[in-house]
């Protein structure tokens, strides 16, 4: 059985996902790029 990999990024939105939430907050910057990516992918 092979698993699949998922960035951090995807992740954490996975978890927000599951928690409810359908609305963040932040400053688009070299930080936050990868989460950027991973909204935007979604």
């Amino acid at each position: 059985m092979t698993q699949g990999k998922i960035t951090a990024s995807a992740a954490m939105l996975n978890v927000l996902k599951t928690w409810g939430v359908d609305t963040i907050y932040g400053i688009p910057s070299g930080t936050l790029s990868s989460l950027m990516d991973a909204l935007a992918e979604d």
